[in-house]
């Protein structure tokens, strides 16, 4: 519900904004993409694993094209 001094030009401005707020929330995925299979042997008998921290907005246009974009905050390893 919208405050009554509010006008439609604002409604459509925060909802917006709100839109391009939730697009760039970071998410961890492994393995670049989703339903991509990744892993290598580490040291110590451990498995790495390399993971992006991407924006759940490119998440779900990788999800629904099954293909890595390219874009992600960061790109890191992690051996478990």
């Amino acid at each position: 519900m919208r405050h009554p001094s509010m006008s439609t030009r604002g409604t459509h401005l925060a909802l917006l904004i709100a839109f391009t707020i939730a697009f760039l929330l970071p998410k961890r995925v492994e393995c670049s993409f989703p339903g991509q299979s990744c892993g290598r042997a580490g040291k110590y008998r451990t498995i790495c694993i390399d993971y992006e921290i991407e924006p759940i907005g490119f998440y779900a246009l990788e999800l629904a094209f099954g293909r890595n974009i390219g874009f992600a905050y960061s790109t890191e390893s992690e051996c478990r």
